[in-house]
């Protein structure tokens, strides 16, 4: 027998159905849009500007890969020279001469470079992919918020309807003098209280419903709301197996490989900064003629090294990347141990909850339930006072809340578990 049923043949008083009337009003002027889980996480991944911002940067890293390894643009002179005294007029200048020079870097040191223009790419794509899968798990965790703040609300009205039925009961034992009316203030009191926390409910709702909206994109007080769906599975996960996926796949791990891989392409770029730079210059010598000046038009070549020959400049260059390919690496470390943390923390959360929703759902529940039920009717034959019906009646409220909390912390821990290993653990088409 469902709980609210038993007293579905009682009217409420005049004052509970106004209260209750008035709730959803404010809701029916909105026409809202209903969302589902997989409709929640695919609008996130692709609409939070967060993701957007990443996967820009990401492009923009791998435009950068050419530039890297490009030459220097080349550089084009015109000298006039010998131009008579007395004047600056460059036309009238004796010759002319036409210069094209070019810088040419070490082959070696634009391979390098490009090396580490490449790794960087690849870390702006490992962020960009990192990003997806913190937006996947924040837009679950949003949406299991609402979702729960909704159920708290709703269970607070059904707990309302209860506590008016009781108002009347007391009204009725009052007035056959079974109880004082110290019981039915009482009553009449917890019912106006439980307006007020129906009032903060229903704030609650409205700020997880704005954090739905910010995390796919969307302006926080757009009209929103959301289909219940639990489509997380068992806890049968193989946490070795995690790991070794997490450690192989896991963004945020790939990134700082690609870091490692960066501070070492650093490493030998250092190195290759001992080798010389070279320049070339190719110039043309227009003279003007003249009686005095018989002399031809000429062509200049001109090749020169940029010798590096200060060696302490070039030790404290590879001394410096070498510290940073230390740093690297260490932090490499320390994400592959985090994640494995993550993991254990956050599968022990999941297998806690789901022990949890057995619990309230098999055994606390029911004798909730039970022990409501008798307990009205015990009062209603004036053989227990009103303060225990109250108790069991807000023990009820509490055991259905603890419940619903429960599994939504179960969905949001395997959202969580899912965000350690880098991807998603079930087919359930909410994937990023």
């Amino acid at each position: 027998m469902e709980v609210g049923k038993w007293f579905q043949h009682k009217a409420l008083p005049l004052t509970a159905l106004f209260i209750l009337g008035m709730m959803p009003l404010a809701v029916a002027e909105e026409v809202q849009e209903t969302l589902a889980l997989q409709q929640v996480v695919e609008t996130a991944v692709k609409n939070n500007p967060a993701v957007i911002e990443s996967q820009k940067r990401w492009e923009e890293k791998q435009a950068r890969i050419p530039l890297a390894k490009a030459w220097p643009n080349p550089q084009f002179g015109i000298m006039k020279d010998d131009i008579p005294n007395g004047t600056l007029n460059p036309f009238d200048a004796m010759m002319t001469e036409y210069t094209f020079t070019q810088d040419i870097m070490n082959p070696s040191k634009l391979k390098a470079m490009g090396k580490m223009a490449g790794s960087d790419a690849e870390m702006a794509k490992a962020n960009y992919q990192d990003k997806q899968m913190e937006v996947y798990a924040t837009a679950k965790t949003a949406y299991y918020d609402l979702l729960y703040a909704d159920k708290a609300l709703e269970i607070g009205k059904e707990n309302q309807q209860l506590m008016g039925q009781l108002v009347q009961i007391a009204q009725v034992n009052y007035s056959t003098g079974m109880v004082p009316l110290q019981d039915t203030l009482r009553a009449q009191t917890e019912f106006s209280k439980m307006t007020t926390d129906l009032l903060s409910m229903a704030s609650m709702s409205a700020v997880a419903k704005a954090k739905v909206n910010t995390v796919i994109g969307r302006k926080a007080d757009s009209p929103l709301a959301v289909k219940e769906e639990f489509s997380a599975p068992p806890p049968n996960f193989d946490l070795t197996k995690l790991q070794i996926e997490a450690q192989a796949g896991k963004p945020a791990v790939l990134g700082m490989e690609q870091q490692v891989e960066m501070a070492k392409n650093g490493v030998e770029l250092a190195k290759k900064q001992q080798l010389p730079d070279y320049q070339i210059s190719i110039g043309y010598k227009d003279r003007k003629q003249t009686m005095m000046d018989t002399a031809p038009d000429t062509w200049k070549m001109e090749v020169m090294v940029m010798l590096p020959i200060w060696q302490g400049k070039n030790k404290a260059e590879i001394k410096s990347a070498g510290a940073g390919l230390d740093a690297a690496q260490a932090s490499l470390i320390n994400m592959q141990n985090m994640t494995d943390l993550d993991l254990q923390m956050a599968l022990t959360e999941a297998q806690s909850a789901w022990r949890q929703i057995d619990l309230y759902k098999n055994t606390v529940i029911p004798q909730a339930e039970q022990t409501y039920q008798a307990g009205v009717v015990s009062y209603t034959n004036g053989k227990v006072d009103f303060m225990a019906v109250l108790d069991s009646l807000n023990a009820l409220r509490n055991v259905r809340l603890d419940y619903y909390k429960a599994r939504v912390n179960y969905e949001k821990a395997v959202a969580n578990l899912e965000k350690a290993v880098g991807k998603p653990l079930f087919s359930s088409g909410t994937q990023p």
